[in-house]
Protein backbone atom coordinates (compact mmCIF):
# COMPACT_ATOMS: atom_id res chain seq x y z
CA UNK A 1 0.00 0.00 0.00
CA UNK A 2 1.44 3.34 -1.17
CA UNK A 3 0.40 6.89 -1.14
CA UNK A 4 1.35 8.29 -4.15
CA UNK A 5 0.05 11.89 -3.91
CA UNK A 6 -1.15 13.81 -1.36
CA UNK A 7 -2.87 17.41 -1.28
CA UNK A 8 -4.00 19.06 1.53
CA UNK A 9 -5.59 22.56 1.54
CA UNK A 10 -6.03 24.82 5.03
CA UNK A 11 -4.67 21.64 6.56
CA UNK A 12 -2.91 22.73 9.95
CA UNK A 13 -0.16 24.86 8.49
CA UNK A 14 -0.73 23.77 4.79
CA UNK A 15 -2.30 25.98 2.77
CA UNK A 16 -2.07 24.84 -0.90
CA UNK A 17 0.60 21.87 -1.26
CA UNK A 18 0.90 18.77 -3.32
CA UNK A 19 3.40 16.09 -2.57
CA UNK A 20 4.24 12.99 -4.73
CA UNK A 21 6.27 10.20 -2.95
CA UNK A 22 7.31 6.89 -4.42
CA UNK A 23 5.81 3.49 -3.60
CA UNK A 24 8.11 0.87 -0.70
CA UNK A 25 10.34 4.07 -0.24
CA UNK A 26 11.83 5.65 3.30
CA UNK A 27 10.90 9.01 3.32
CA UNK A 28 13.01 11.21 5.79
CA UNK A 29 11.02 14.32 6.36
CA UNK A 30 13.07 16.74 9.14
CA UNK A 31 13.18 20.00 10.01
CA UNK A 32 13.05 21.68 13.05
CA UNK A 33 10.26 21.88 15.86
CA UNK A 34 6.52 23.33 14.43
CA UNK A 35 7.24 23.30 11.17
CA UNK A 36 4.70 20.55 9.46
CA UNK A 37 6.43 17.57 9.95
CA UNK A 38 4.07 15.81 12.00
CA UNK A 39 1.15 17.55 10.48
CA UNK A 40 1.82 15.54 7.10
CA UNK A 41 1.61 12.17 8.70
CA UNK A 42 -1.06 13.32 10.02
CA UNK A 43 -3.10 13.93 6.96
CA UNK A 44 -2.37 10.09 6.39
CA UNK A 45 -3.08 8.87 9.43
CA UNK A 46 -6.74 10.81 9.25
CA UNK A 47 -7.43 9.29 5.53
CA UNK A 48 -6.54 5.68 7.46
CA UNK A 49 -8.61 6.44 10.70
CA UNK A 50 -10.94 10.03 10.20
CA UNK A 51 -9.75 11.18 13.06
CA UNK A 52 -6.36 12.46 14.32
CA UNK A 53 -3.66 10.86 17.17
CA UNK A 54 -3.00 14.73 18.00
CA UNK A 55 -6.55 15.92 18.89
CA UNK A 56 -10.62 15.45 18.92
CA UNK A 57 -11.35 18.32 17.48
CA UNK A 58 -11.90 19.05 14.01
CA UNK A 59 -11.38 22.73 14.02
CA UNK A 60 -7.80 22.23 15.14
CA UNK A 61 -7.31 20.73 12.08
CA UNK A 62 -8.41 23.63 9.82
CA UNK A 63 -5.65 26.78 9.44
CA UNK A 64 -6.43 30.04 11.29
CA UNK A 65 -8.91 32.35 9.52
CA UNK A 66 -10.43 29.16 7.22
CA UNK A 67 -13.86 27.33 7.63
CA UNK A 68 -12.81 23.75 5.98
CA UNK A 69 -10.32 21.89 5.46
CA UNK A 70 -9.35 19.23 2.23
CA UNK A 71 -7.08 16.37 2.45
CA UNK A 72 -7.12 14.69 -0.65
CA UNK A 73 -4.89 11.52 -2.40
CA UNK A 74 -4.27 9.03 -4.93
CA UNK A 75 -3.38 5.69 -3.77
CA UNK A 76 -2.36 2.25 -4.27
CA UNK A 77 -3.34 -1.25 -2.80
CA UNK A 78 -2.92 -4.39 -4.07
CA UNK A 79 -2.70 -2.88 -7.78
CA UNK A 80 -5.74 -1.01 -7.59
CA UNK A 81 -5.80 2.75 -7.92
CA UNK A 82 -7.57 4.79 -5.32
CA UNK A 83 -9.23 8.84 -5.19
CA UNK A 84 -9.76 9.63 -2.15
CA UNK A 85 -10.93 13.02 -0.65
CA UNK A 86 -11.77 14.39 3.00
CA UNK A 87 -13.72 17.60 3.41
CA UNK A 88 -13.98 18.72 6.41
CA UNK A 89 -16.47 21.84 6.98
CA UNK A 90 -18.74 23.29 9.51
CA UNK A 91 -17.24 20.31 12.26
CA UNK A 92 -18.85 17.76 9.69
CA UNK A 93 -16.36 15.05 7.55
CA UNK A 94 -18.01 14.64 4.02
CA UNK A 95 -16.04 11.84 2.24
CA UNK A 96 -15.31 10.93 -1.46
CA UNK A 97 -14.32 8.30 -3.34
CA UNK A 98 -13.36 8.30 -6.71
CA UNK A 99 -15.21 11.37 -6.52
CA UNK A 100 -18.52 10.18 -5.09
CA UNK A 101 -19.59 11.08 -1.94
CA UNK A 102 -19.69 8.29 0.82
CA UNK A 103 -22.36 7.85 3.43
CA UNK A 104 -20.75 6.02 6.00
CA UNK A 105 -17.55 5.80 7.79
CA UNK A 106 -17.19 2.12 7.89
CA UNK A 107 -17.07 2.25 4.36
CA UNK A 108 -13.59 4.56 3.61
CA UNK A 109 -11.98 3.35 7.17
CA UNK A 110 -9.44 0.93 6.18
CA UNK A 111 -9.16 1.90 2.69
CA UNK A 112 -5.88 3.27 3.67
CA UNK A 113 -4.20 1.36 5.99
CA UNK A 114 -1.63 3.19 8.29
CA UNK A 115 0.43 2.44 11.64
CA UNK A 116 1.47 5.12 13.54
CA UNK A 117 4.47 5.14 15.87
CA UNK A 118 4.37 8.79 18.15
CA UNK A 119 5.72 9.43 21.42
CA UNK A 120 2.57 9.62 22.86
CA UNK A 121 1.44 5.95 22.46
CA UNK A 122 3.59 5.11 25.22
CA UNK A 123 1.05 6.17 27.08
CA UNK A 124 -1.09 3.27 26.40
CA UNK A 125 0.85 0.85 29.01
CA UNK A 126 -0.29 3.58 31.65
CA UNK A 127 -3.61 4.85 30.83
CA UNK A 128 -6.91 3.85 31.55
CA UNK A 129 -7.67 0.55 29.95
CA UNK A 130 -10.24 2.31 27.82
CA UNK A 131 -7.10 3.54 25.94
CA UNK A 132 -5.90 0.15 25.09
CA UNK A 133 -9.33 -0.97 24.18
CA UNK A 134 -9.74 1.81 21.85
CA UNK A 135 -6.19 0.65 20.09
CA UNK A 136 -7.54 -3.07 20.00
CA UNK A 137 -10.98 -1.65 18.52
CA UNK A 138 -9.35 0.61 16.07
CA UNK A 139 -7.17 -1.95 14.15
CA UNK A 140 -9.88 -4.69 14.28
CA UNK A 141 -12.27 -1.99 12.59
CA UNK A 142 -9.62 -1.68 10.03
CA UNK A 143 -9.06 -5.60 9.27
CA UNK A 144 -12.73 -6.85 9.92
CA UNK A 145 -15.87 -5.80 8.27
CA UNK A 146 -17.70 -8.24 10.92
CA UNK A 147 -15.89 -6.75 13.95
CA UNK A 148 -17.02 -3.39 12.85
CA UNK A 149 -20.62 -3.90 12.20
CA UNK A 150 -20.67 -6.37 15.51
CA UNK A 151 -19.28 -3.53 17.78
CA UNK A 152 -21.16 -0.68 16.62
CA UNK A 153 -24.41 -3.32 17.30
CA UNK A 154 -23.17 -3.95 20.99
CA UNK A 155 -22.89 -0.40 21.57
CA UNK A 156 -26.37 0.37 20.21
CA UNK A 157 -27.67 -2.27 22.80
CA UNK A 158 -25.60 -1.54 25.58
CA UNK A 159 -27.11 1.68 25.24
CA UNK A 160 -30.73 0.38 25.38
CA UNK A 161 -29.99 -1.83 28.23
CA UNK A 162 -28.42 1.10 30.30
CA UNK A 163 -31.57 2.80 29.71
CA UNK A 164 -33.91 0.19 30.73
CA UNK A 165 -32.21 -0.62 33.83
CA UNK A 166 -32.72 2.97 34.85
CA UNK A 167 -36.83 3.04 34.42
CA UNK A 168 -38.44 3.33 37.86
CA UNK A 169 -40.09 -0.02 36.79
CA UNK A 170 -37.70 -2.20 35.13
CA UNK A 171 -39.05 -4.39 32.32
CA UNK A 172 -37.43 -8.13 32.90
CA UNK A 173 -38.66 -9.14 29.77
CA UNK A 174 -36.74 -5.92 27.63
CA UNK A 175 -33.72 -6.75 29.98
CA UNK A 176 -33.34 -10.16 28.90
CA UNK A 177 -33.63 -9.47 24.78
CA UNK A 178 -30.90 -6.82 25.40
CA UNK A 179 -29.21 -8.87 27.28
CA UNK A 180 -29.24 -12.39 24.95
CA UNK A 181 -28.27 -9.73 21.75
CA UNK A 182 -25.11 -8.65 24.04
CA UNK A 183 -23.81 -12.17 24.18
CA UNK A 184 -24.51 -13.03 20.58
CA UNK A 185 -22.27 -9.79 19.97
CA UNK A 186 -19.84 -10.87 22.79
CA UNK A 187 -19.08 -14.04 21.43
CA UNK A 188 -17.42 -12.43 18.41
CA UNK A 189 -15.82 -9.86 19.81
CA UNK A 190 -14.49 -11.71 22.55
CA UNK A 191 -12.98 -14.46 20.01
CA UNK A 192 -12.04 -11.83 17.80
CA UNK A 193 -10.45 -8.95 20.39
CA UNK A 194 -8.20 -12.23 21.61
CA UNK A 195 -7.47 -14.27 18.97
CA UNK A 196 -5.93 -10.56 17.84
CA UNK A 197 -3.73 -10.26 20.92
CA UNK A 198 -2.45 -13.74 21.05
CA UNK A 199 -1.25 -13.18 17.05
CA UNK A 200 0.00 -9.46 17.99
CA UNK A 201 2.11 -10.26 20.79
CA UNK A 202 3.37 -13.88 19.37
CA UNK A 203 4.85 -11.52 16.19
CA UNK A 204 5.89 -9.23 18.89
CA UNK A 205 7.77 -11.38 20.60
CA UNK A 206 10.04 -12.59 17.54
CA UNK A 207 10.88 -9.14 16.77
CA UNK A 208 11.67 -7.87 20.45
CA UNK A 209 15.27 -9.24 20.81
CA UNK A 210 16.14 -6.89 17.69
CA UNK A 211 15.54 -4.08 19.84
CA UNK A 212 17.38 -5.60 23.04
CA UNK A 213 20.41 -6.48 24.32
CA UNK A 214 19.12 -8.25 27.18
CA UNK A 215 17.38 -11.37 27.42
CA UNK A 216 13.99 -10.20 28.07
CA UNK A 217 10.66 -11.94 27.72
CA UNK A 218 7.79 -10.11 26.42
CA UNK A 219 4.07 -10.92 26.70
CA UNK A 220 0.31 -9.51 26.65
CA UNK A 221 -3.19 -11.32 28.06
CA UNK A 222 -6.21 -10.22 27.36
CA UNK A 223 -8.44 -9.44 30.55
CA UNK A 224 -12.04 -10.02 30.05
CA UNK A 225 -14.84 -11.64 32.60
CA UNK A 226 -15.40 -14.98 31.46
CA UNK A 227 -13.44 -17.27 30.36
CA UNK A 228 -12.62 -17.84 26.47
CA UNK A 229 -13.30 -21.23 25.35
CA UNK A 230 -15.86 -23.96 24.12
CA UNK A 231 -18.27 -23.21 26.52
CA UNK A 232 -18.24 -19.15 25.79
CA UNK A 233 -21.93 -18.57 25.81
CA UNK A 234 -22.73 -20.44 28.70
CA UNK A 235 -20.06 -18.69 30.31
CA UNK A 236 -21.60 -15.37 29.05
CA UNK A 237 -25.30 -16.02 30.46
CA UNK A 238 -23.94 -17.14 33.65
CA UNK A 239 -22.12 -14.11 34.40
CA UNK A 240 -25.15 -12.23 33.73
CA UNK A 241 -27.34 -13.65 35.28
CA UNK A 242 -25.23 -13.42 38.41
CA UNK A 243 -24.96 -9.90 37.92
CA UNK A 244 -28.71 -8.95 37.21
CA UNK A 245 -29.58 -8.02 40.82
CA UNK A 246 -26.46 -5.51 40.81
CA UNK A 247 -26.96 -4.37 37.50
CA UNK A 248 -30.91 -3.16 38.86
CA UNK A 249 -29.09 -2.40 42.15
CA UNK A 250 -26.82 0.64 40.06
CA UNK A 251 -29.34 1.20 37.42
CA UNK A 252 -26.26 -0.04 35.16
CA UNK A 253 -24.33 -2.86 33.53
CA UNK A 254 -21.55 -4.22 35.15
CA UNK A 255 -20.07 -6.99 32.95
CA UNK A 256 -19.24 -6.50 29.36
CA UNK A 257 -16.52 -6.54 26.85
CA UNK A 258 -16.59 -2.56 27.15
CA UNK A 259 -14.56 -2.56 30.16
CA UNK A 260 -11.73 -5.20 29.50
CA UNK A 261 -7.84 -4.62 29.10
CA UNK A 262 -4.78 -5.85 27.75
CA UNK A 263 -2.25 -6.27 30.79
CA UNK A 264 1.48 -5.86 29.10
CA UNK A 265 4.02 -7.77 30.76
CA UNK A 266 7.90 -7.77 30.87
CA UNK A 267 9.66 -11.13 32.59
CA UNK A 268 5.85 -11.84 34.04
CA UNK A 269 5.48 -8.22 35.60
CA UNK A 270 3.32 -5.49 34.43
CA UNK A 271 5.26 -3.19 32.42
CA UNK A 272 4.32 -0.48 34.70
CA UNK A 273 5.97 -1.94 37.17
CA UNK A 274 9.42 -2.54 35.99
CA UNK A 275 10.22 -1.46 32.63
CA UNK A 276 12.36 1.90 31.47
CA UNK A 277 11.36 4.46 28.86
CA UNK A 278 13.34 2.63 26.37
CA UNK A 279 12.27 -0.68 27.22
CA UNK A 280 8.39 0.38 26.85
CA UNK A 281 9.95 2.21 23.47
CA UNK A 282 11.26 -1.39 22.42
CA UNK A 283 7.91 -3.43 23.31
CA UNK A 284 5.96 -0.79 21.75
CA UNK A 285 7.98 -0.93 18.59
CA UNK A 286 7.73 -4.18 18.28
CA UNK A 287 4.01 -4.53 18.59
CA UNK A 288 3.71 -1.86 15.71
CA UNK A 289 5.65 -4.09 13.57
CA UNK A 290 4.08 -7.42 14.34
CA UNK A 291 1.01 -5.36 13.52
CA UNK A 292 1.91 -4.06 10.21
CA UNK A 293 3.36 -8.63 9.57
CA UNK A 294 -0.35 -9.32 10.83
CA UNK A 295 -1.78 -6.96 8.26
CA UNK A 296 0.07 -8.18 5.39
CA UNK A 297 -0.45 -12.01 6.04
CA UNK A 298 -4.63 -11.08 5.99
CA UNK A 299 -4.68 -8.74 2.91
CA UNK A 300 -1.08 -9.65 1.22
CA UNK A 301 0.42 -5.92 1.42
CA UNK A 302 1.94 -4.33 4.22
CA UNK A 303 0.24 -0.67 5.42
CA UNK A 304 1.81 2.50 5.19
CA UNK A 305 4.13 3.09 8.21
CA UNK A 306 4.57 6.73 10.07
CA UNK A 307 7.27 6.87 12.63
CA UNK A 308 6.89 10.19 14.19
CA UNK A 309 10.17 11.36 16.43
CA UNK A 310 10.98 7.66 16.47
CA UNK A 311 14.56 8.06 17.07
CA UNK A 312 14.68 10.58 19.60
CA UNK A 313 15.79 8.42 22.52
CA UNK A 314 17.57 6.13 20.13
CA UNK A 315 21.46 5.81 19.40
CA UNK A 316 23.14 5.20 16.15
CA UNK A 317 23.06 1.41 16.88
CA UNK A 318 19.64 1.35 17.69
CA UNK A 319 18.47 3.34 14.78
CA UNK A 320 20.20 0.91 12.60
CA UNK A 321 19.14 -2.10 14.03
CA UNK A 322 15.39 -0.47 13.47
CA UNK A 323 16.00 0.27 10.11
CA UNK A 324 17.18 -3.24 9.17
CA UNK A 325 14.29 -4.62 10.57
CA UNK A 326 11.68 -2.67 8.65
CA UNK A 327 10.12 -4.24 5.87
CA UNK A 328 11.54 -4.15 1.81
CA UNK A 329 8.39 -3.56 0.30
CA UNK A 330 6.50 -1.13 2.96
CA UNK A 331 6.05 2.90 2.18
CA UNK A 332 7.83 4.32 5.44
CA UNK A 333 7.71 7.99 6.74
CA UNK A 334 9.95 8.92 9.56
CA UNK A 335 10.14 12.44 10.88
CA UNK A 336 12.93 14.23 12.72
CA UNK A 337 14.64 16.95 13.59
CA UNK A 338 18.35 16.04 12.68
CA UNK A 339 19.87 14.93 9.88
CA UNK A 340 21.03 11.03 9.19
CA UNK A 341 23.81 10.10 7.28
CA UNK A 342 22.41 8.11 3.97
CA UNK A 343 24.68 5.33 5.13
CA UNK A 344 22.80 4.34 8.08
CA UNK A 345 20.06 3.36 5.68
CA UNK A 346 22.55 1.03 3.69
CA UNK A 347 20.88 0.03 0.30
CA UNK A 348 17.08 0.76 0.74
CA UNK A 349 15.59 3.36 -1.20
CA UNK A 350 15.31 6.72 0.57
CA UNK A 351 14.23 10.54 -0.06
CA UNK A 352 15.19 12.85 2.16
CA UNK A 353 13.10 16.35 2.39
CA UNK A 354 13.02 19.64 4.29
CA UNK A 355 10.17 20.79 5.93
CA UNK A 356 9.94 24.55 6.54
CA UNK A 357 7.38 26.74 7.80
CA UNK A 358 4.56 24.35 5.85
CA UNK A 359 6.65 23.58 2.85
CA UNK A 360 8.47 20.26 1.79
CA UNK A 361 11.80 20.49 -0.10
CA UNK A 362 13.20 17.25 -1.47
CA UNK A 363 16.55 17.37 -0.67
CA UNK A 364 19.83 15.04 -2.10
CA UNK A 365 21.74 13.26 0.01
CA UNK A 366 24.55 15.26 0.13
CA UNK A 367 22.10 18.24 2.08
Amino acid sequence: MNVNQLKLIHFRNYENTSFSFDSNCIHYLYGKNAQGKTNLIEAIYFLSHLHSFRTNQLSSLVMKENESLIIEAKVESNKQNEHLKVVVSHHKKHLFRFLNPVNKYSDFVGIVNAILFCPDDMMIFSQSPKFRRRFIDMELIKLSKTYTTTLSHYQKILKERNLALKQNEINDALIDIYTDQMIQDEKIILNQRNHFIEQLILKAKQIYPFFSSEKEIIDAKYETFVSIDDDLEENLIHAYQKSLAKDKLYHQTNLGIHKDDIQFLLNGSNINDVASQGQKRSFLLALKLGLAQIIYEKSHQYPILLLDDVFSELDDIRKKQLIQKLPLDMQIFITTTEWMDPSSFGSRPVKFYKIEKGSIKEVDHGR
